[in-house]
């Protein structure tokens, strides 16, 4: 896979690349309606914000990881970091008035779409 090419959909099925998007927003909404729920009743944040970042890298990750297994064209990474895409703008939208904790769980989110992408590709 070609560094340069993560964000060229030439050649993809947009088809998967709409499902991954919708499935990581589903995934993120969801985490923050539980994430609410949980802060309403308990005062300890520091447990709700690592329960977030777990989420928001493994929600994308699993779904890259489908997304890139089910197109089998060789372009996983790009079905994971562009699927991933939708989690981040929904966190971004959420959490950036919180500060760098938005822009953190972002990163996260990115980097497990990316990662279960490249776990996708088929071994040689």
């Amino acid at each position: 896979m070609n560094w340069k090419q993560i964000f060229n959909l030439r050649g993809t099925n947009l088809w998967l690349i709409g499902a991954g998007i919708g499935l990581n927003v589903s995934w993120m909404f969801a985490t923050f309606l539980i994430a609410y729920r949980v802060l309403g009743r308990s005062q300890n944040i520091v447990v709700v914000q690592l329960a977030l970042m777990i989420s928001a890298f493994v929600g994308p990750f699993l779904n890259g990881w489908l997304t890139g297994r089910l197109a089998a064209d060789g372009r996983g990474p790009t079905y994971g970091a562009i699927g991933s895409l939708g989690s981040v703008v929904l966190i971004l939208i959420v959490l950036l008035p919180s500060g760098i904790l938005g822009l953190l769980v972002a990163s996260v989110a990115l980097a497990g779409g990316l990662n279960g992408g490249l776990l996708s590709q088929r071994r040689r």
